[in-house]
């Protein structure tokens, strides 16, 4: 070695950065953690000396400097105005999260202006916090900003989008703020677009169809406005690097020939579900060529090939789906058995609203990861699948209303451990229900209405302390309402209605606070009524009531309905 110091130098600098985070800069980030509210006033574990080792911060692995910082919610809130001047000793800054921290705008003088002296910032997450358009406005002025991530805000004026097209963005963020007006052309400037993220909103008018010049968009989603998109006149042909599409919950209009989508070799998401029914989706004709293995689908109303309850033959190749929604199309034949075989990943499967015929088969092999079926509304007979615990373990949402169905009440769902919502109403299930009611803690929704199921309400409802909603209305149940499910507390609904119950109104209803209906009429009921202070909704005609009426404040405040007849 010619220079020996100069060697021991180079190596005790190595050293001082790659062994700790700049003394300065700990500093700060120690002033920050103190001007931040932490749950439960428990902060993050930033004791030890080398702050670059902190959960939530990133280093150099070169300068030692601070490169990211994520204070998002998870940990932290704010609750008020941001002093942005905190963050301007972090020279090498490139990632700041403050997600959902409730920051309501910026101290003065301390705005987001001064953040254009971190001239290496590019992605910035203001999302989930309570910034206005006033607020946010100084952002434009942020020239190294490429992701900006500002939904679920307080933003209203459609003006801000026209004046954050001048940013040169690769992701723009404006998500469920409620922002009103049209969607400026300006957005169609912003030809650096990888993802764009306008869903959530009222915009209305017209899609622009310039927005076909956004070539480089991975991710667009205009979901969840008053949209008016036409096709043909809107195309997104050219738009083949497009990932997730996602058009859901607008005024769709027009013809869209499904094939259009046939060089889109990296689709993943496509959401296409319409509120109007002026909307067409055509598969067959010409025959859709679909490339890509799709893992969510919605075409729900969208009059699939003219409403000919022709399915999709495309979905046929398709292997990797988990989330399909093709309900109100008016599709036709046996339930499509085959799409939950051929896509073993699915968990969400909707195909309410058609007219599909004959018996529930289920796959021949277990399907662990299916938590939500709705085949309500369509023409669906035969026994109930006996076996349904067995094939799809993991159901958290089973709706089969509206069919044919017959039989003895199956004592399947009742092994549904993660059942929350059952809805078998409007069919012709028989039996008691006793045997096999559903006992599963996490059921918050039971509905069963409408069927000719007998015997006496188990007392095991009572051990369902989620339930919300209890239908039984409009069956043969017979015997007393228990008087323990007063246990229910959490119970908002409960209508009875059409039995042949007897006894009298349990006592302990009258301390939920909960309950906003409550339909007990058409019964036999006896005895006093006992007081209903929170009811929206009470209906006990028909029945062999007597004493007097309790009519004590504040019973009736927020009533609406009172039948007694």
């Amino acid at each position: 070695m010619r220079n020996p110091c100069i060697w021991c130098c180079l190596v005790l600098l190595t050293l001082v950065v790659c062994d700790s985070c700049l003394h300065e800069e700990r500093k700060h980030l120690m002033d920050i953690c103190d001007a931040f509210l932490w749950p439960a006033g428990n902060p993050p574990d930033w004791s030890s000396r080398d702050c670059c080792r902190w959960e939530r911060v990133t280093c150099s692995s070169i300068t030692g400097r601070v490169t990211a910082l994520d204070l998002d919610a998870a940990y932290p809130s704010w609750y008020g105005l941001l002093n942005c001047s905190m963050f301007l000793p972090f020279r090498e800054l490139q990632n700041l999260s403050l997600g959902n921290a409730g920051i309501a705008g910026c101290m003065p003088g301390a705005g987001f202006e001064v953040w254009s002296n971190l001239r290496q910032l590019e992605i910035l997450d203001l999302s989930e916090n309570e910034l206005n358009d006033s607020s946010i406005m100084p952002l434009v002025g942020l020239a190294s900003l490429r992701s900006l991530f500002l939904g679920g805000n307080a933003i209203k004026n459609d003006f801000i989008v026209q004046r954050l097209s001048k940013m040169k963005l690769d992701i723009l963020d404006l998500s469920w703020n409620g922002i009103f007006g049209n969607i400026s052309r300006a957005v169609c400037n912003m030809t650096s677009l990888r993802e764009l993220h306008l869903n959530g909103n009222f915009f209305f008018g017209v899609l622009p169809s310039c927005i076909r010049n956004l070539i480089f968009l991975r991710v667009l989603d205009l979901s969840n406005n008053l949209l008016t998109a036409r096709f043909p006149t809107i195309s997104f042909a050219n738009m083949t690097l497009l990932e997730q599409l996602s058009l859901s919950h607008n005024q769709l209009e027009g013809l869209l020939l499904l094939n259009s989508f046939s060089n889109h070799l990296q689709l993943k998401y496509l959401r296409l579900s319409s509120n109007s029914a002026s909307f067409q989706v055509q598969t067959e004709n010409p025959e859709a060529n679909i490339s890509s293995q799709l893992q969510v689908l919605e075409l729900s109303n969208c009059n699939l090939n003219a409403n000919s309850g022709v399915v999709p033959s495309f979905l046929s190749h398709q292997h990797g789906l988990y989330l399909i929604d093709v309900s109100n199309n008016n599709l036709s034949g046996h339930f499509p058995t085959w799409l939950l075989e051929n896509n073993i990943y699915l968990s969400y499967l909707s195909v309410k609203h058609n007219s599909f015929v004959g018996s529930l088969i289920l796959p021949s092999t277990v399907n662990q990861n299916l938590s939500w079926l709705d085949a309500s509304y369509n023409r669906l007979s035969g026994d109930l699948p006996v076996d349904i615990n067995i094939t799809f373990p993991n159901l958290s949402y089973l709706n089969l209303s509206k069919n044919f169905f017959q039989g003895i009440f199956p004592s399947a769902v009742s092994h549904l451990e993660n059942l929350s919502t059952l809805d078998l109403s409007y069919n012709n299930i028989s039996g008691e229900i006793t045997a096999s009611f559903p006992t599963t803690m996490s059921m918050n929704h039971l509905v069963l209405n409408d069927n000719n199921i007998s015997g006496e309400i188990p007392t095991s409802i009572c051990t369902n302390v989620n339930l919300g909603v209890v239908d039984f209305s409009n069956n043969k149940l017979t015997g007393s309402i228990p008087n323990c499910i007063a246990s229910n507390h959490l119970l908002f609904i409960l209508n009875l209605r059409g039995n042949h119950l007897t006894g009298s109104i349990p006592t302990g209803l009258s301390s939920f606070l909960n309950l906003q209906f409550l339909d007990l009429s058409k019964n036999h009921l006896s005895g006093p009524v006992p007081s209903l202070p929170n009811l929206t909704y009470l209906h006990l005609s028909e029945n062999e009531l007597n004493g007097t009426f309790p009519l004590v404040w504040p019973f009736g405040a927020n009533l609406k309905t009172m039948d007694l007849r």
